[in-house]
């Protein structure tokens, strides 16, 4: 009998884990709830055509030993079906990575620096004339009320300022609306028919300047979304200087937009719809599952030391949500992402190829952000 080497062996165990794990994680989610914790109440019409038949895929990478964070993420791409069917010579191609504070790279909080500097350089290789690294953060470590510089400070002290120097990339500040206070001439009002919180939103004029978007997210839980991932980055592109409620008390964290998980579920899926992603690489090389004032750290297992991606970033973000233990029907924005057709989120759907999840798999904790989130339950929706 032939062996199988490590990549066929996790191929084959993940395939069934998966299954697994999602028929596990239902039950036990929905153990001792009044209701199904997946009802969201009436899903939102398809505003966007079904792509067939055709499975979406996912490809996965993860380092047992010494992490070559390059090889993770090109690994990943090429087996989540790679960037030439996407980017073409002479493009334009704007990387969105999740920096929404000012920390180091590599803490787990934000999108290392090495995995945008990976998918940049996969960009050049085919044949990208131009690249974007944009961002719109949120807040600075103890800032008490928004500013101006938070995303040029967050570029800074993460290193993204020091990678666009070495690879000749524009740093763009997604909440800058205008030259001055109440400007809005770097920014356009873009209506949305098939809104599902809001029929327009005030977006940088920059996303629709480019030709290829890639969201390149860290993974991790998140209080409000359940899960911050390829869809949940997409709330940096709403400009602070529209979306930061005013006043010097209000804590910095772009609340003028709704933060119960319901609203905030919608507003995510809108802000995707209005220029969906053309691939996603989620950066799971820690995989955050605590964060608070006194402590940062990985899942209980450890860092996932994985990469996941893909060009569907529904799909990808349902397989990143396994990984995490947590059932997909359970993130509000992945429901209604799916429901709108910008992505699939059914495993019958999806193929993961590469080095599977098996291996990095874990039962992460439960964030908590109001009296509906139970411990192991995560996501039952609030009575509003």
């Amino acid at each position: 009998m032939q062996k199988m080497n490590r990549r066929q062996f996790l191929r084959v165990v993940s395939a069934a884990g998966l299954s697994a794990c999602a028929l596990t994680t239902r039950a036990r989610a929905q153990e001792g709830m009044a209701k199904p914790i997946w009802d969201w109440g009436q899903l939102p019409p398809r505003a966007f055509s079904d792509k067939g038949g055709s499975p979406s895929i996912v490809g996965t990478s993860q380092a047992l030993f010494s992490i070559n964070v390059e090889w993770l993420v090109r690994e990943a791409v090429e087996k989540g079906g790679g960037l030439n069917k996407i980017i073409r010579p002479g493009d334009t191609v704007l990387i969105k990575p999740n920096l929404f504070t000012n920390v180091r790279s590599g803490t787990g909080l934000t999108t290392d620096v090495r995995v945008a500097e990976a998918v940049a350089k996969l960009a050049l290789d085919c044949g990208a004339k131009r690249l974007v690294l944009a961002e719109g953060s949120s807040t600075n470590i103890g800032q008490k009320s928004y500013s101006s510089d938070v995303t040029e400070r967050c570029f800074a002290v993460s290193g993204y300022a020091d990678l666009a120097k070495r690879i000749g990339a524009t740093l763009i500040d997604l909440n800058d609306a205008g030259e001055k206070p109440g400007g809005r001439e770097l920014v356009k009002n873009v209506g949305l028919e098939h809104g599902l919180k809001k029929k327009s939103y005030w977006i940088s004029k920059h996303l629709f300047d480019v030709d290829c978007i890639i969201s390149v997210p860290v993974l991790k839980n998140h209080k409000y979304a359940g899960v911050t991932l390829s869809l949940k980055n997409y709330v940096g592109i709403a400009p602070a200087d529209v979306y930061q409620a005013p006043g010097a008390g209000v804590p910095a964290g772009k609340f003028g937009l709704d933060h119960s998980t319901l609203g905030l579920a919608k507003h995510i899926v809108d802000l995707v719809m209005i220029r969906p992603p053309d691939y996603a690489v989620i950066d799971a090389l820690v995989g955050l599952g605590t964060w608070t004032r006194d402590q940062v750290s990985a899942g209980p297992k450890g860092p996932m030391r994985a990469i996941l991606a893909g060009r569907d970033p529904v799909a990808v973000d349902t397989v990143a949500c396994i990984t995490m233990g947590y059932e997909p029907k359970t993130i509000g924005h992945l429901v209604f992402a799916s429901a709108v057709g910008l992505g699939v989120s059914g495993m019958n759907r999806i193929e993961v190829r590469g080095a599977g999840i098996e291996s990095f798999q874990q039962e992460f904790p439960i964030p908590v952000s109001g009296s509906w989130y139970r411990p192991r339950r995560y996501g039952q929706r609030p009575e509003s």
